[in-house]
């Protein structure tokens, strides 16, 4: 099966929790692509699954990186040829607005340690089986989005009222959150991003704080796992 991945950052990961999964499922081709790089984007025909990765930036300016509309129209048709899509963060951006939502900046940013909260349709969903009663995960993100009318909402904190969405007209769902990142990708950002990046209001845990519970982790990995294989599962069984 082949997978396309969609990179937006030059600092992205070399590895993340993707890696691992693909390394242990050995049923997946990888194809990484610079998103950036419009005019390589691969042939959908033939793809399996699209997995769109996070970035720092801004649906809502696309001037600033014009590439993305490029990117938000090659979502659109890849939705409809009927090709599993799945976000992480910024990936999760642009799958809300390929389906009609609208990206905005938000008042306050995301960044840290938070629990995810399931929704009642969420509790009975797929895409969370074996995790209805919550998690706690990492977060960076400072952009939100609205959804339109066929998405449902399967998760949620008090910052963020969409952190896990899915179509009921296409093979998409959306994580506003990071299951991607491993524990070494965290530590990394933690010790290369300004410390000011990870602090200011309500909802951004301040550095030691975010790096006292990263240690104390001992790994994402599972977590990931059961989110992208419940979200393969929902797939075959749209």
């Amino acid at each position: 099966m082949r997978i396309i991945e969609l990179l937006h950052d030059k600092d992205h990961p070399k590895v993340t929790n993707v890696d691992f999964w693909l390394e242990e499922s050995k049923d997946y081709i990888s194809k990484k692509v610079k998103a950036s790089d419009k005019e390589n984007y691969p042939e959908l025909e033939g793809s399996d699954l699209i997995v769109i990765h996070g970035g720092t930036q801004h649906l809502w300016n696309k001037e600033a990186d014009p590439w993305l509309y490029k990117e938000v129209s090659y979502i659109k048709e890849a939705l409809k040829k009927g090709i599993p899509v799945l976000g992480f963060c910024l990936g999760a951006q642009i799958i809300a607005e390929a389906l009609g939502g609208k990206v905005y900046n938000a008042s306050e940013k995301e960044v840290g340690w938070f629990n995810i909260e399931p929704t009642m349709s969420g509790k009975k969903h797929k895409i969370l089986e074996g995790l209805e009663d919550g998690f706690r995960t990492f977060l960076w993100h400072s952009d939100h989005y609205e959804l339109p009318d066929s998405s449902t909402v399967l998760g949620y904190t008090e910052a963020a009222a969409n952190q896990i969405f899915v179509s009921n007209i296409h093979k998409a769902v959306g994580f506003q959150f990071h299951p991607e990142y491993t524990k070494e990708n965290i530590e990394v950002y933690l010790n290369e991003c300004d410390d000011f990046i990870w602090s200011g209001g309500r909802f951004a845990n301040g550095k030691e704080n975010i790096l006292r519970e990263v240690k104390n982790i001992s790994s994402s990995y599972e977590l990931f796992r059961k989110l992208i294989n419940n979200s393969i599962n929902w797939f075959h069984e749209f």
